[in-house]
């Protein structure tokens, strides 16, 4: 019988760095409780399923087979291919759809959405 390695706390580590967030961030946009994850990480400890199932739906574009086994890749396929697929003409259209599509990318991020919010509460100031 081989011996099973569970590395699920690296790949957890992986994500935390993907989504440019800081270990407290990150168990907040979970919803697990202040230092779990770190505390995991630096042991070296599996993830209960319930904290990976947090993981997962909080981080929808994240494989579950990656997140699991490490096979395969670590974003959906689709996931990447959207992001491979769209046109250039997509950057140009009027109406403020990148705008959007930027806010609600950088917004993914927990700080960055902090700074966003931030910025715009002062532009809208700024323009009344």
């Amino acid at each position: 019988m081989s011996e099973f390695i569970d590395d699920t706390y690296k790949r957890v580590e992986e994500v935390i760095m993907y989504k440019k967030l800081k270990i407290k961030s990150f168990e907040d946009v979970i919803g697990v409780s202040n230092n779990s994850i770190g505390t995991s990480i630096r042991r070296k400890a599996s993830f209960k399923s319930n904290v990976l199932n947090k993981i997962l739906n909080s981080f929808p574009e994240i494989n579950p087979t990656w997140l699991l086994t490490g096979k395969e890749e670590m974003l959906k396929k689709d996931q990447i291919k959207n992001l491979l697929s769209e046109s250039p003409l997509e950057y140009q259209r009027a109406d403020g759809i990148i705008k959007d599509k930027l806010i609600r990318l950088l917004s993914d991020d927990a700080e960055v959405g902090e700074v966003l919010i931030n910025k715009i509460s002062e532009l809208l100031k700024d323009s009344n």
